[in-house]
């Protein structure tokens, strides 16, 4: 290993310290440094790793930390970041931290949550065994600017690692695409049953052929564009899956029974996920640890157990306030987050919904007007907005119903933290990804829960 490769290492791990005493999560800017110096350390450090990586528009954050938990369950170890950060630094500082100065590694695994934009510089670099694509929606339109870009990405990435099996989506017509132009094996999984009893917030949008731009006629739809679709125009049509969920049961607020089969055998499994767009996460799961050859057993036991990443239905109390974290990306993953919150009943009386265009987030709100607000406001409930883009969120939330005196405006986060304290009675974030963030980070600040991004 160069001497170059070795100042590398020295100089993220001795940024990752210094970030972490002031406080900061130090995920991305030390594998900003250490890519400064050396370009090719993501490389460098990532042969001879026996790799995973999720990539995908929603779901791929679930997704990997059942990976990571089974993989460090069964194996010891793994190379893996808490945080999510999934662009080039993030990974890149996950890889270093893992490393000593001399290069040597400390696990013979990376589970790698990678960006669908990264991925076309990740893959070539890191050449893993299996990659797993969990569905592709339109997002972050300054990034993607059709549903079909991320898409291509992802093509361009397994063209240049043709030895990295593909574990795809069978329910989503545009992550499915990805077969037809690449040599890579494929294993395929989805979900063959409803996830939500009623109530679906998205299907009276039409869904469009990524072929031919044909209306898609369903069998089953589970949610938003995915279920098992054909095409009378091409001729497109929906895959059979090797690894399929054929029925959900026992469901509860954090976990439910699914049916799994699995090259034609039926097993019933314990899930630590809550029935809906997380069952996809869960089998996605399932089917990539499978095909890194790992035994049934592992797999089931992990997915029974597993511990959700922060953000991600965390629940803080603040002075008696039960407060719900949910992560908002896109219309189509916060759509999810309302038939959840349907399904629960009545919808939630206390809201706060926050609102950002970081990079992180994409930089136009334009995608929260087509999310069906309409579903969970009524009347009487009470909203909190803030956030930098605060004001979008005010207007479409009063669009949707809220009224104007039940809505109150607090851009500043340790204030906003105050008035959760203050509130006694459960309340529901829903927030983007850069406030989600900011918010979690004056809730470490000021009531000291978890802090996941410790090593």
């Amino acid at each position: 290993m160069s001497i170059r490769t070795n100042m590398a290492i020295a100089a993220c791990k001795a940024t990752h310290r210094t970030m972490r005493m002031l406080g900061r999560t130090a995920r991305a800017m030390p594998g900003m440094v250490a890519l400064k110096i050396d370009g090719n350390i993501i490389e460098e450090l990532a042969r001879g790793h026996k790799t995973i990586v999720i990539t995908g528009t929603n779901g791929k954050t679930t997704t990997t930390h059942i990976v990571q938990q089974a993989v460090i369950n069964t194996y010891g170890t793994a190379a893996y970041d808490p945080s999510s950060t999934n662009l080039e630094q993030g990974i890149a500082t996950t890889l270093c931290l893992d490393s000593t100065i001399g290069g040597k590694r400390g696990s013979d695994w990376a589970v790698i949550e990678c960006d669908e934009g990264a991925s076309k510089t990740i893959l070539p670099a890191m050449h893993p065994q299996v990659m797993v694509v969990t569905n592709l929606y339109r997002d972050q339109v300054d990034r993607y600017t059709s549903w079909t870009t991320a898409r291509d990405y992802i093509i361009t990435a397994a063209k240049a690692s043709p030895e990295t099996v593909l574990v795809l989506d069978a329910d989503c017509q545009v992550t499915a695409s990805i077969a037809d132009a690449v040599p890579n094996r494929v294993v395929w999984f989805g979900v063959e049953c409803p996830v939500y009893e009623d109530g679906i917030a998205d299907f009276d949008e039409h869904v469009e052929c990524v072929e031919c731009g044909a209306e898609l006629d369903f069998g089953l739809r589970t949610f938003a564009h995915l279920g098992e679709y054909t095409c009378a125009s091409c001729g497109r049509k929906h895959h059979q899956a090797n690894i399929a969920c054929t029925a959900i049961s026992n469901e509860s607020e954090k976990s439910c029974t699914l049916t799994l089969r699995i090259d034609g055998v039926e097993h019933v499994v314990d899930a630590n996920v809550r029935a809906g767009y997380d069952v996809y996460n869960a089998v996605a799961a399932v089917a990539g640890l499978l095909t890194t050859g790992m035994e049934q057993e592992d797999v089931f036991q992990a997915l029974a157990h597993f511990t959700h990443a922060a953000h991600r239905f965390e629940i803080f109390n603040i002075n008696g306030t039960q407060t719900r974290l949910l992560l908002m990306k896109n219309t189509a993953g916060c759509n999810q987050l309302i038939n959840m919150l349907q399904q629960e009943g009545e919808p939630p009386e206390r809201l706060v919904c926050l609102l950002g265009a970081e990079i992180m987030d994409g930089i136009t709100t334009d995608w929260i007007q087509d999310v069906r607000w309409e579903k969970i406001c009524t009347p009487k409930t009470q909203v909190i907005v803030g956030g930098p883009k605060y004001e979008d969120m005010r207007d479409r939330l009063l669009r949707a119903g809220i009224q104007e005196s039940n809505l109150r405006v607090q851009p500043n986060y340790a204030a906003l933290v105050e008035e959760l304290a203050a509130i006694g009675s459960p309340v529901t974030v829903i927030a983007n990804c850069s406030t989600i963030e900011a918010l979690r980070l004056e809730l470490v600040r000021q009531y000291e829960p978890m802090d996941y991004w410790s090593e």
